[in-house]
């Protein structure tokens, strides 16, 4: 998956991308098997109108929850996973990096569609590459160039 794209999936299949300031959402939902991704690279557009949805936190993550609440609406029948949002490039600001800013974002929407996060591998100044197997809710995240590690909840 690129930067600004969003997969939902409907049918068992592996979903793969790679992260740095961008952050990437996986959902699950553990009732159905449905689950999507996202990888975005900013917090919100300057404006929604016209934007394209797949770059922005607000509006990537958004669509995908809304796109399985249809099938499903009930939140605690979802799990979360998010990766990324590190400080790949260094500035002389004292702002938040970008990744910290797409990290934080992530966690508000999700927080407010009462969705349990149930793994974060964010930050650092290393990109991640992660995989998500949507049969399994199983996703292995490695930092890039190493061996990663596999997550399966419980």
């Amino acid at each position: 998956m690129l930067p600004g794209e969003y997969h939902i999936s409907k049918q068992p299949e592996v979903v793969e991308t790679l992260v740095g300031s961008c952050v990437a959402v996986c959902l699950y939902n553990k009732k159905t098997g449905h689950a999507a991704m996202n990888h975005f690279l900013q917090d919100h557009p300057a404006s929604e109108t016209g934007c394209d949805i797949g770059k922005y936190a607000t509006t990537a993550t958004e669509y995908i929850i809304n796109a399985l609440m249809k099938l499903d609406p009930v939140p605690s029948h979802y799990r979360a996973q998010i990766f990324g949002g590190a400080a790949v490039i260094k500035t002389a600001s004292d702002k938040a990096s970008i990744g910290k800013v797409n990290s934080d974002t992530a966690r508000k929407i999700l927080a407010n569609h009462r969705i349990r996060i149930i793994r974060e591998e964010v930050g650092g100044t290393r990109g991640r590459r992660v995989r998500f197997d949507t049969s399994t809710n199983s996703i292995f995240c490695r930092f890039a160039g190493q061996v990663g590690k596999k997550y399966r909840e419980p």
